[in-house]
């Protein structure tokens, strides 16, 4: 591995640099967390995509991915950030269709995964000030990775002289867009009426539904600077840009799905939302609602269990436990209910048994989960998609860290789409649901205005 510690920089510095590149990812924590949002890291230039098609399983792809990882094993580096190369990008929602029984007759929105085998990563430590160049060879590749690591040491020197230059991003106006949801407010009422009523007749005990808004936009669309505005206005833990052109995303999730280091695993499920207020009075009064709320408590324990049921998979027997239950953390424009369930990685478990064992996450399926996923197919007009799915990576050094996919936004060829959900229980109320995924997607709309 070819490594080098160079002085900080603002990592959108490096990504203002690379965004137009093919095959860019900006994995962009962009909050300021010591345990969960410490680092980003930017990854360009793959030398291999991993495209689902239906000429392969996701069983025999899961065994190409593993003897991929075992012909470059190697030791997590503790002095440097948690991801040095590997694989990253997205796993579509839709890949459960794969791994559950779960009926598959709606169109094709994007592929179920689209992994870049990467050597060339950019990693900033947020927490310490640290920026790292690296280069790390990969097996069975014959590529100058000297010249990689030069290419990388120019592109930072290009953002190092840039540093003192306004950006002036919030300046610059995007094309007017016009979305439209494929629901209307009665529509969405009506279907959450339909899960209400399977709630009551024990067919699921809670079940995530989400509306598609839809635009058309010019193939030109400037997404970067959308993404640059996005972050600006939607600080999120977990956000990210992927530019798989025609497909390009842009989220500002604030949810982990998974992460492991060093056979730790932990997943911190959100379930329970209120809006905020600019008035600290009654900002406060609105997080000790949320604390108080029998509904959103269970939403969110519901949610825990299956995920402790997940975790206990793959995780070694009374290992998973809850660090956290129902604590309320704050974002932009919302408080939400969050939990931490950890577990210790079994001996014989690999990492990506993750993904037959766990994905997608409870959080936007709902419990039972297999069930649930089958009504959310039934309810819902279209696939999902990027949508709930996650993006992040898994390392050679056996590191993981995967989002839930939601606050996207998703780009391909001329269409513009975003999704919001919510978690319907026996206590919803279905006008009170649609006008919480309003709330939810009014941070996404600000965008454009």
């Amino acid at each position: 591995m070819l490594s080098k510690k160079v002085k900080f920089l603002d990592p959108v510095l490096i990504f203002n640099q690379v965004s137009e590149l093919f095959g860019t990812i900006f994995l962009d924590s962009n909050m300021t967390h010591e345990h969960y949002a410490r680092y980003s890291f930017i990854a360009i230039n793959p030398i291999h995509l991993f495209c689902a098609d239906n000429k392969i399983s996701l069983e025999s792809q899961l065994l190409i991915w593993q003897a991929l990882f075992d012909n470059n094993k190697q030791p997590y580096d503790i002095k440097l950030p948690p991801f040095t190369g590997g694989l990253a990008g997205f796993i579509s929602y839709d890949l459960a269709h794969q791994i559950e029984f779960i009926s598959n007759n709606k169109s094709q929105v994007v592929a179920d995964y689209n992994l870049g085998l990467y050597s060339q990563v950019f990693a900033f430590d947020l927490y310490k000030k640290e920026c790292y160049i690296i280069v790390n060879p990969v097996a069975g590749y014959d590529l100058d990775y000297k010249k990689q690591f030069t290419d990388l040491c120019n592109i930072y020197n290009n953002a190092y002289i840039l540093q003192n230059i306004p950006q002036n991003i919030n300046n610059i106006e995007l094309p007017s867009v016009n979305f439209k949801s494929n629901f209307d407010s009665e529509e969405y009422t009506v279907a959450t009426q339909k899960a209400i009523n399977y709630i009551k007749e024990g067919d699921i005990f809670e079940v995530n539904l989400a509306q598609c808004f839809k635009a058309t936009v010019a193939k030109n669309f400037p997404s970067a600077i959308l993404y640059n505005k996005l972050r600006q206005i939607n600080s999120a833990p977990f956000s990210a840009y992927l530019n798989f052109t025609p497909l390009v995303i842009m989220s500002a999730s604030p949810e982990r799905f998974i992460s492991i280091r060093e056979k730790h695993v932990e997943t911190r499920p959100i379930k329970g939302t209120i809006k905020r207020s600019l008035d600290k009075t009654e900002d406060l009064q609105l997080t000790q609602n949320l604390k108080n709320s029998d509904k959103d408590h269970a939403e969110n324990i519901m949610i825990v269990d299956l995920m402790r049921n997940d975790l206990s998979k793959i995780c070694k027997p009374c290992s998973v436990t809850v660090s956290q239950l129902c604590e309320v953390e704050s974002f932009t424009n919302i408080h939400h209910l969050v939990s931490v369930i950890n577990g210790t990685l079994k001996d014989d478990a690999s990492i990506f048994d993750i993904i037959p064992a766990c994905f997608p996450g409870g959080s936007i399926t709902g419990a039972p989960k297999i069930r649930a996923m089958q009504i959310i197919d039934e309810l819902e007009p279209d696939k999902r998609g990027v949508y709930c799915g996650s993006i992040g990576y898994f390392g050679f050094n056996s590191n993981v860290d995967l989002s839930i996919t939601i606050r996207t936004l998703i780009k391909n060829n001329n269409n513009l789409r975003f999704y919001v959900g919510g978690a319907i229980t026996l206590d919803s109320d279905p006008e009170k649901e649609y006008l919480e995924t309003i709330l939810k997607g009014q941070k996404i709309t600000e965008v454009f205005i």
